[in-house]
Formats: structure tokens, sequence, C-alpha cells
């Protein structure tokens, strides 16, 4: 395991201690203020100026209010930028809803702009670290097409990549050709849901999976449905929609 320390150990947060923040990608100020300006009339986004979100990070930067210990138990949330809830107070996140429905610890391991592969090292890298009876995975299909590309920067290979150069034109064949199809994103997808599935089998989990995307027609004016604060990210009520699909499968136990 020596050897993996370093891939598994490799987080993009510079955060490794409790803090707040007030912003998080692309949940920016600026962003907010150009809406709020577009959108002068919405009671929405006046309440997220009234009463702003706060970014709570725990002591490995991740957004939940319980550190990452092996005292107690609890379960695993696992996803990209919705379940961490960019742009909605953390009392609206699918991810936390469902920990207050089902108790225990809110293991909340989820990153921004992730996929399959992110995902996995991370439950990888934390499955000794915590102690966790379920694991509750949102793997939509916006995050079907995300890679990792780890580099070993102590022996790099020399290519010249140019576009008009040859090396430069077979890979970019071959990356069209092999990696940039659907049944390589599928393939990708599918081998790390069942290194997930092994890691919840070795730890006496069970596992519980999403796929499907919730998206909702575009509502600007937020006349029927709530937005998050970047109106980027899923409505309050998709969020919501969210857990309940899951409490279902929770009580229902609807394993992977």
């Amino acid at each position: 395991m020596n050897r993996f320390e370093n891939f598994f150990n490799d987080f993009p947060h510079h955060f490794r201690e409790r803090t707040t923040l007030d912003w998080f990608p692309c949940d920016t100020e600026d962003g907010f203020n150009a809406n709020l300006e577009k959108y002068s009339d919405s009671i929405h986004l006046q309440k997220y100026l009234e009463n702003p979100i706060k970014y709570e990070l725990n002591n490995y930067g991740f957004r939940t209010h319980d550190d990452f210990t092996l005292e107690g138990s609890g379960n695993v949330f696992l996803g990209c930028s919705h379940t961490f809830g960019v742009g909605h107070y953390l009392e609206d996140t699918w991810s936390h809803r469902l920990s207050k429905k089902i108790g225990g610890k809110f293991y909340n391991i989820s990153e921004p702009s992730s996929g399959a592969m992110t995902q996995y090292r991370y439950l990888k890298y934390f499955s000794n670290k915590i102690k966790f009876k379920n694991v509750f995975h949102f793997l939509p299909s916006e995050c079907w097409e995300r890679f990792e590309y780890p580099f070993n920067n102590e022996s790099p290979m020399m290519m010249d990549l140019s576009f008009d150069s040859w090396e430069g034109k077979r890979f970019i064949n071959w990356i069209n050709d092999v990696i940039m199809t659907e049944t390589f994103f599928n393939f990708n997808v599918m081998l790390h849901i069942d290194s997930i599935k092994n890691i919840c089998k070795e730890n006496g989990a069970n596992y519980y999976l999403i796929t499907d995307s919730y998206y909702s027609d575009v509502d600007p004016y937020h006349k029927t449905l709530i937005p998050a604060r970047d109106m980027e990210h899923y409505y309050v009520e998709e969020q919501h929609k969210i857990a309940d699909l899951f409490y279902k499968q929770y009580k229902k136990n609807n394993l992977i």
C-alpha cells in the first residue's frame, strides 16, 4: 500500500483543518452579484443576500460538520458538486437531508467536478479511517466523462504532441478513437462502480447508487422552483427529490 499512499492522499483541497468559506467555485461573489442585478426581483436571490451560504469544511477539507476519525460510525456520501452542495445551504443538500433521516455521522466525501475515478480513490483512502454502515453514491450522467490523469513527474515521457507532428497526430487520433467514446466512458465508470462495491463489501457496508440526472427545465425567473445561489446547479426541489429516492432505496434495502 505504501507505493500508492501519495496517490490516494492527493486531495484538491488546500485545507487540512476546519475552515469556513463564504464562496466556493463555481459559486462566486461576482457571479452572484451579476445574477442579482439581472434578477433583482428574485425573492430567492434576496434570501441568499440576507442569509449568505457558509461552506463549513472539516479536518480534511470536505463539507461536513463531522471530522473524519474512527470515533463513532456513520454513512458515506459520494458524488460531485451536487452532493457537496455547491450553491446550496447544507440543510438543502440531498446528502445532509438523507443523513438527518437515517442518523449517524455525516461523512460527505464529495468533490465538485469529480467523476467515478476520484470518488473511488477518496473512498479507498478513507475506508480505514472512518467507520461506515452505508455508502450513498450519486453519479449522474453529466459526471460519466470525467477522468483523473495521474502523471509521473519523476520520469516524464518525452513526446512531441504538436498538432502537425507525427506523434501529435497519432496521439490525437488515439484519443478520439479510444478514449473519447461512449463505450470507454461506460467501461471506466462500471469498473470503478464495481471497485466501490468491493470496498463496501470489505467493510460490511451497504451500497446504494443513483445514476440518473435531475436537471429540470430552466426556470430563470424562479416562479416554480428555488434556484441554487450560483444558478448553475440543481434546484432545491431536485436536491430534495434525490434525498427521497435514496431514502426509498434505503428503506427497501435495494442494494447495488
